[in-house]
Formats: structure tokens, C-alpha cells, sequence
């Protein structure tokens, strides 16, 4: 089940994972591209670089932050390491 009684309204920033610990807050996602450069979509249309799909790899450029903030979050995605 969803962790909600019936009657009750989940609020709509508590998410929570499969494993049901809690997903944080879509403001701490970053709105920067997952992307890896590694781009290879398998069968169910996902990059198997970023795990983006291909509508939202190509509806990137026209997504609000917000918009991006949630594909990250669905992704998991928290920022690319930046040391190199």
C-alpha cells in the first residue's frame, strides 16, 4: 500500500522510494542535465547513460527548472562528481 489510510491525502511533496525511505525535497535536486554523454537508449526508450528517456532528452531545452528538478529527482540524480 501507499502508507495512506483511506480518507487521508498524502501531501504532495511526501514521496517516497519503493523501499519506502522518503524522497527529498524536488528543491534539492539540481536543474542541471543528468547527462553523461553516453548516449545509448535500450528497448524501453531510456538512455542507459542519464536513465532519461527519449521525450525528456528531447524536451529538455523547453522544460521549466522545476520541470528538470523532477526528472532529477526521479532519477536520483543529485550533480555530477566535479572532480576530475
Amino acid at each position: 500500500m501507499s502508507g495512506v489510510e483511506c480518507g487521508q491525502v498524502r501531501a504532495v511533496n511526501d514521496v517516497t522510494k519503493p523501499s519506502g525511505d522518503p524522497v527529498p525535497p524536488l528543491s534539492e535536486f539540481p536543474a542541471t542535465s543528468p547527462c553523461l554523454k553516453v548516449c545509448l537508449l535500450d528497448v524501453g526508450q531510456e538512455c542507459r547513460g542519464c536513465r532519461r528517456t527519449l521525450a525528456e532528452i528531447g524536451a529538455w531545452s523547453r522544460m521549466t527548472l522545476d520541470e528538470r528538478r523532477a526528472v532529477n529527482q526521479r532519477l536520483g540524480f543529485r550533480g555530477h562528481d566535479e572532480r576530475r
